[in-house]
């Protein structure tokens, strides 16, 4: 085991449990004032290995686990809580989130020793004023990754083409999607499995245009990713054909949300954006929206399957079917738990990779 403590993965494995300072002092037996040297950094020479193991056990955790050299990684300001009187509302669920997320950058970092991926698609910086705005960048990708007039077959394909890692959470926080970008890994965009297959999808279009066009934040770079996803997922051109001369109702926005593959309040805001409804209409169709339920969920019956990424488990798929790796190899391998091994990858891997054959 290497001789240094590492403070910040002390901090990283106590947000993911959710647990006070006071609670893993008193769970492991220690003085809740010497925890917090120990959490901070400020003991002499470390803690004892006795201490540590009394920690690990406090937060299920490996003992390993603490003495990785592996640095953290914040949050993206767009993830932040903006409104500050409902921050203290949120701050546990993110601090969690943000636990879960470098947590599984290191893995990543792991599973990465093993592959190379090779992007087959461009994914350049465009500047968004040096690229003329939001809706002509997304028409530039468009065009660089070939893509047809029409929706968007699997966005999720193009994205892990162009070497972005596209990796399904299940969030307890209200965030949909977070892009998380390292300097020695590929970007990673985090996805709430939780959320509807259009809401995920749109997500995925907001993160990418994060990736692309935005390096330092801005007040504006929300609206951005917004006005950059809606024009990749629907073009203003090829939409407004498809407009202009229909009547559009509830049914009308049933069949476009199968066919664009994006929500039919996306639709509203797309068709009264563009000039394509009038503002009488819109109104109109948000009442409906709303007396009906859909702004907060859109009929069942409309949902269409959520795209699957295949790169990420395919690379856990390798470790596990190529290389060998069962339970107590995982274990070791990501100085995680079984328990959390399953919770994080058991989908990737089947029960019978995380069950150790008695």
């Amino acid at each position: 085991m290497p001789s240094d403590f590492n403070p910040g993965l002390l901090l990283l494995a106590r947000q993911y449990r959710q647990k006070s300072q006071s609670e893993v002092a008193a769970s492991a037996g220690l003085n809740q004032g010497h925890y917090s040297r120990i959490e901070n950094g400020l003991t002499v020479d470390g803690p004892s290995a006795d201490n540590v193991t009394r920690i690990a056990d406090a937060l299920r955790f490996p003992a390993p686990f603490f003495y990785q050299e592996d640095g953290l990684t914040g949050l993206p300001l767009s993830v932040h809580p903006m409104n500050r009187k409902k921050a203290s509302v949120r701050e546990g669920a993110l601090r969690q989130v943000h636990a879960e997320l470098n947590l599984r950058l290191i893995h990543l970092r792991r599973y990465l020793r093993a592959v190379d991926l090779v992007p087959q698609l461009p994914r350049p910086k465009i500047d968004v004023d040096e690229g003329g705005g939001p809706q002509e960048i997304a028409r530039a990708i468009r065009k660089a990754w070939s893509i047809p007039e029409g929706p968007i077959a699997s966005l999720t394909d193009l994205c892990e083409r162009a070497g972005i890692v596209v990796i399904w959470c299940e969030f307890d926080a209200p965030i949909d999607g977070v892009t998380m970008t390292v300097r020695d890994l590929p970007s990673c965009i985090f996805l709430n499995s939780r959320v509807p297959a259009d809401r995920m999808r749109f997500s995925l279009a907001h993160e990418l245009g994060h990736i692309i066009m935005h390096t330092v934040p801005t007040e504006h770079i929300e609206e951005e990713a917004n006005a950059f996803a809606s024009e990749l997922l629907v073009p203003e051109k090829t939409f407004s054909r498809s407009v202009i001369g229909q009547r559009v109702t509830l049914e009308w926005l049933a069949r476009q949300k199968a066919y664009w593959r994006v929500s039919m309040a996306s639709l509203v805001y797309r068709a009264s954006t563009l000039d394509l409804i009038t503002r009488h209409q819109s109104e109109y169709l948000w009442k409906k929206f709303s007396m009906l339920g859909w702004r907060t969920r859109e009929p069942q019956e409309t949902d269409f399957p959520h795209e699957k990424s295949t790169v990420f488990p395919g690379v856990v798929r390798f470790h596990a079917e190529e290389l060998g790796y069962g339970v107590d190899e995982l274990r070791g391998f990501l100085n995680l738990s079984e328990d959390d091994i399953r919770r994080l990858y058991g989908t990737y891997l089947g029960k019978h990779r995380l069950y150790a054959v008695k």
